[in-house]
């Protein structure tokens, strides 16, 4: 279930009905109607309250926030940071006190500072706040921007990211690469609590790379970059990261001495050593100038016991995967070098799960997660009893799904402690939790998308009617923003288990439909289709909060928080991405019938306001209301008609265009109104 939809004004897609195990204790959504947000970290603690970190758009300008949830979902305390430049979050941390630590990058000079080790503006910040968010109690500039954040039980910082500076900090016993502009290295810095002092700092930058046989990358760039990073109870460092060099300075007996692509480095309590620094594996997938390694590392954490657990995604089918482990093999298409050479292009990855031993020589479990498509861990959490989560994105029909109601993009998957089996399997709508998760000590997982919607999630409860989001019904992302026109609910339990449509041929789509109704702010939504997961309904909410509720039965669903906005174009479009077109002779757009140069199209589009009632009734006739543009990039093409769809709901939009006179194969539009512009979508034309 993905929210590119399929051409058709009414998608009928069947969901399967929802095993117990997947209650959430809430989904909401965290934004607004005039900002974009997008989530970095979510993290949770032992009362149960979850936090968000992230960057806000609004305009021009791009802002840190920082947002606390209770255990219902509701909103207790909002913060942002801004310099009134480009400011963003990439991670956070929490300390015993409650206290929030946030950082990421900044190109502001007037980013808030406060007893600053650095005050020269960016390119990276870090910054401490207090447990409600009132307070800025520490925040400096740092010489890099920083991609992960950990705290340790006394309140020290641990950071790492990406460098191409040779002035970067490092201190005696550890690695000091020399990084440039063409050789970025991976750094690991620890600042004491007081934030007035660096206690250690490696680099670790790599000079050999792969490249294929034949070619030289001589003059090609090199990269190493920490991307997640983890301290356990007794002060030791651990780094996740990837590079496309192959001589690290891994330690004697590591698991992988020699590799590409996914690393571990741990860095003792003291900060004078490495303990250990290994490669998870060495297969790659040249084409000049890219190595193409197969591992690649996303997430970290480590258990009191000091044994790091590593997620990612890989194609590799040398992966240390274990005897016994839930998935020992790769799940993709296996190709050789020179099958990668004549597709150009790499085998899609599985999930990965790794669990290392303390000293880094070996693996005590390690498993592939995935299907025959695309799959990948984004965020990795332990939970209180020893199992692993992780959350991510799948493209897989064959991604295991026990307890999932939706065929969507993302998952959430929990491992036992041995990793030989999944606790928890289950699929959501795309953009739904796929960005980060985390577990509170009551065992729940809390998990949000990118896009501002966030969950928590009692994996071992019986499952209920929930809205987990909304979406433009011609294609876009699941979020909580609704403009007027057709919207796709998205949740479960919220319709029957045999999908029911609006009857055709009516002149009004029906308010409540197969025991079904959606409330918005206490009206009843036209309704066109209805289904266990997903809800096709017309919205006439413009500028102004909304409430939703879904009324199935004799079951309600909590309300849903969603913000509406004055508009938000989509094309009805199809999953290639090319849009639902009609050619002017009155057939069906396509590669076998493209439309000839100069003449006119026919194409579909809903979140556009228009003076129309959306009432639910159907449109008899044309009605021009010259609403929109169709841009082919920047270039403003002849529109003849943009105006009501004669034999669709109300909040449907036609709009003809002409296709330029010299086009040859395709051309890519987009269409605006109200200020808004839609996704690209392609028309095939005559060669």
């Amino acid at each position: 279930m993905q929210c590119a939809h399929a051409a058709g004004l009414a998608l009928l897609l069947t969901a399967p009905s929802l095993p117990a195990g997947t209650q959430p204790a809430f989904a909401t959504f965290i934004g607004d109607s005039s900002s974009d947000y997008q989530v970095a970290r979510i993290r949770t603690d032992a009362a149960g309250d979850t936090y968000i970190a992230g960057t806000r758009v609004s305009g021009s300008l791009a802002e840190v926030f920082v947002t606390r949830l209770d255990p219902s979902g509701n909103i207790t305390a909002f913060a942002t940071m801004s310099g009134k430049g480009s400011d963003g979050a990439a991670d956070m941390a929490l300390d015993a006190a409650g206290n929030i630590y946030v950082a990421g990058s900044t190109s502001s000079t007037l980013f808030p500072l406060r007893g600053a080790l650095q005050t020269t503006p960016g390119p990276g910040f870090l910054a401490k706040i207090s447990p409600d968010l009132s307070q800025l109690l520490y925040a400096t500039y740092f010489p890099a921007a920083i991609t992960a954040l950990a705290i340790d039980s006394t309140g020290n910082m641990y950071v790492t990211g990406s460098t191409t500076s040779s002035a970067f900090p490092v201190t005696a016993g550890l690695p000091a690469g020399s990084p440039n502009f063409r050789f970025s290295g991976a750094f690991l810095t620890k600042i004491a609590a007081a934030g007035d002092r660096i206690v250690y700092s490696a680099l670790l930058v790599g000079s050999g790379k792969n490249c294929g046989c034949c070619s030289s990358c001589f003059l090609s760039t090199r990269s190493t970059a920490g991307v997640a990073i983890a301290v356990d109870s007794a002060g030791g460092a651990y780094v996740a990261g990837d590079t496309d060099t192959y001589d690290l300075p891994t330690t004697p007996g590591a698991l992988a001495p020699s590799g590409t692509g996914a690393f571990v480095v741990k860095v003792n309590a003291a900060g004078t050593a490495l303990e250990y620094l290994t490669y998870i594996g060495s297969t790659y997938y040249p084409q000049v100038p890219n190595t193409n390694a197969a591992n690649t590392a996303t997430a970290i954490a480590v258990d009191a016991a000091g044994f790091a657990y590593v997620a990612g995604r890989t194609f590799d089918p040398s992966f240390p995967a274990t005897p016994g482990a839930f998935q020992t093999a790769y799940q993709g298409p296996s190709y050789t070098s020179g099958d990668y050479l004549d597709m150009h292009s790499i085998p899609p990855p599985d999930a990965f799960v790794l669990k290392l031993k303390p000293d880094g020589s070996g693996a005590v479990w390690g498993t592939y997660l995935g299907g025959q498509a695309a799959d990948a861990a984004a965020s990795l959490a332990l939970d209180p009893s020893g199992g692993v989560w992780i959350a991510g994105t799948t493209a897989s029909a064959d991604f295991p799904n026990a307890q999932g109601w939706s065929a969507g993009g993302d998952f959430i998957a929990g491992l036992n402690s041995s990793g030989t089996a999944l606790r928890y399997a289950a699929r959501y709508p795309t953009g739904c939790v796929g960005k980060s998760l985390a577990v509170d000590p009551s065992g729940a997982v809390h998990a949000a998308g990118p896009g501002g919607l966030v969950a928590a999630i009692a994996p071992d409860s019986a499952a209920g009617t929930q809205i987990f989001g909304v979406a433009n019904a011609a294609y876009g992302l699941l979020g909580g923003r609704v403009a007027p026109g057709l919207i796709s609910i998205y949740g479960s339990h919220i319709g029957p288990a045999v999908p029911v449509a609006a009857p055709a041929g009516a002149l009004a789509l029906p308010l409540s439909l197969g025991g079904v109704s959606v409330m918005a702010n206490g009206n009843a939504m036209p309704l066109l289709y209805v289904s266990d997961g997903q809800i096709n309904a017309v919205s006439n909410l413009v500028d102004q909060p909304a409430a939703l509720r879904v009324v199935n039965n004799s079951a309600t669903s909590p309300g849903f928080p969603a913000a509406a906005v004055f508009a938000d174009p989509e094309i009805f479009q199809n999953a290639d991405g090319t849009a639902a077109a009609i050619n002017q002779d009155g057939t069906v757009n396509s590669a076998a019938h493209p439309a000839p140069p100069g003449s006119v199209v026919a194409i579909w589009a809903t979140g556009v306001y228009t003076s129309d009632s959306y009432d639910g009734s159907i449109a008899t006739t044309a009605v021009d209301y010259d609403c929109c543009q169709v841009l082919e990039f920047n270039n403003a093409l002849e529109v003849l008609y943009s105006g009501a769809a004669p034999g669709a709901a109300k909040g449907v939009v036609q709009v003809n265009f002409r296709v330029p006179a010299d086009a040859q194969n395709s051309v890519i539009v987009a269409l605006q109104a109200g200020g808004q512009s839609s996704s690209p979508v392609t028309v095939y034309v005559t060669p």
